[in-house]
């Protein structure tokens, strides 16, 4: 069975500290998902002050190489949360204990005939996906007549409306039921907000209220005291889904939604780190079962993992992590356009303009899958190295971070088109390319900077096919899942 693209649009150390800051390392780990579906947006950082001079690491996990999360705790005591640590938004938030499902729709949504669905509730973004992406990237709330008439006559006319029929069913997964839930009366150092928060993802959205309390990056000692976050009392039904609790942003508070301080920008302020940098390393894990997939290195560079900087790049808008890119080639291809790109570490694909995704694909020998809404090849296709060119340096992505095995020699190509409209990006650049270089964040000086991984890392996991696991390797699963569990906030 196929793996469709698990997307998310804008749409987680080393032992040297300085001062009175530290370096915290974050463990990036893997866990196969229970069902692959179109994925999007999810979406901080920790501190503690007594965590001068020691470095700790949290597991980033690294589920089929398609979606990358990590570890927190937030309150007193601690309640431990999976999320998506997310370089492509800016906020935190977990499901609360009141977390519900809202009520269902009663009736298919219907398409009046010259005007967009009335309050919509859906980014801008989804007006600019092509036909094919934006049905498994968008609300069925989203649609637009023109979109409805340009679907109906392509192939995937039938499976949009089955699609919509099924979001409009009454028996609509409950997102919130398996999900660690975060109880405020269990938590001595909880503090009431009540401002009400709405975050709007192609696939639905997250609602309820901001809280504040101590967030920790788990196992790390890095805390940051006093961290709004949001405590979401409904989820849309795509989140059933989707093997995290809830995103944790490292962007800007630019792109914060309620004006919020994300956590990392509060761990810099409070002096709570030693460089105000954050270094991700996301290491190539493949169908494992649940190894480590990556760190996240909070307030230096990781040595350990990557070598020196090859350059630093001054970001062009100072609200996701966004430069220049000033090229792509690959075989008998070459496109010298000077265009934004964002580096993103919550997509798990790389995402490009229509035309510079077909050019790639038909490079490659890639065939467009409908129903899928996505290309694939056989996995043992001889290609060579999608090279971006970033500032005056070439960056290669090596065909084992683009080409992401699926099935039996069937791989999906790791690029898909995107139009984020005049304004936003025109390149995403998600894990594939993560998995190339590791990605260094400067919040003080605004840039951010590339380094090769080094190859020879004891902490680049050893690939365990989790489809065809032993008995044993499944049952060490499980207990490593129990294990979690146990340590989480009950119900």
């Amino acid at each position: 069975m196929s793996k469709v693209v698990i997307f998310s649009l804008t749409i987680l150390l080393s032992l040297i500290a300085f001062g009175n800051g530290a370096v915290h390392k974050a463990e990036i780990v893997f866990r196969p998902p229970g069902r692959h579906q179109e994925y999007l947006k999810r979406k901080e950082v920790t501190a503690n002050g007594g965590a001068a001079f020691l470095s700790f690491k949290q597991p980033i996990v690294d589920a089929d190489d398609m979606i990358y999360f990590a570890n927190i705790t937030i309150g007193s005591p601690a309640q431990t949360f999976q999320v998506v640590l997310d370089t492509g938004s800016a906020n935190l938030w977990i499901p609360d204990s009141t977390c519900r499902p809202e009520e269902p729709t009663t009736t298919a949504p219907t398409l009046p005939p010259a005007a967009a669905i009335p309050d919509r509730n859906c980014p801008v973004f989804c007006d600019g996906l092509e036909d094919s992406g934006w049905r498994h990237f968008c609300s069925s709330k989203c649609i637009t007549p023109d979109h409805y008439k340009k679907i109906r006559k392509s192939g995937a006319a039938f499976y949009m409306d089955s699609w919509m029929d099924e979001a409009a069913a009454e028996d609509e997964p409950d997102a919130c039921a398996n999900k660690h839930r975060y109880n405020s009366r269990k938590s001595d150092t909880y503090e009431k907000d009540g401002k009400p928060f709405t975050l709007s993802y192609g696939t639905g959205s997250a609602k309820g209220f901001f809280g504040i309390d101590k967030v920790c990056f788990a196992p790390s000692e890095l805390c940051i005291p006093d961290q709004t976050f949001g405590q979401a009392t409904h989820l849309a039904p795509f989140f059933a889904n989707v093997p995290v609790d809830g995103i944790l942003g490292l962007a800007f508070p630019a792109v914060s939604v309620g004006k919020v301080t994300p956590p990392f920008i509060k761990a810099v302020e409070e002096k709570l780190i030693d460089e105000p940098i954050f270094t991700v390393f996301m290491a190539h894990a493949g169908a494992t079962v649940m190894r480590t997939g990556g760190w996240f290195t909070y307030g230096g560079l990781d040595d350990e993992n990557c070598g020196d900087v090859i350059a630093w790049e001054p970001l062009s808008k100072v609200a996701f992590w966004e430069f220049k890119l000033r090229g792509v080639k690959t075989g008998d291809y070459e496109n010298d356009d000077v265009v934004d790109a964002i580096s993103d570490t919550g997509t798990s694909l790389i995402s490009a303009p229509v035309a510079v995704v077909e050019n790639l694909a038909k490079q490659f020998g890639a065939t467009f899958n409908e129903e899928m809404g996505t290309y694939f090849l056989p996995c043992d296709s001889d290609t060579p190295p999608v090279v971006l060119t970033i500032g005056e340096n070439e960056y290669s992505i090596p065909k084992e971070n683009y080409i992401i095995p699926v099935g039996e020699n069937e791989c999906e190509f790791g690029f898909f088109s995107f139009n984020a409209g005049p304004r936003g990006p025109k390149w995403i650049l998600g894990d594939p390319f993560l998995r190339s270089y590791c990605n260094i964040h400067d919040v003080g000086q605004k840039r951010i900077g590339f380094a090769a991984p080094k190859k020879t890392s004891k902490n680049i996991p050893v690939s365990i096919d989790w489809r065809n696991a032993s008995p044993e390797e499944e049952e060490s699963f499980e207990r490593v899942d129990s294990s979690f569990q146990e340590d989480s906030n009950e119900y």
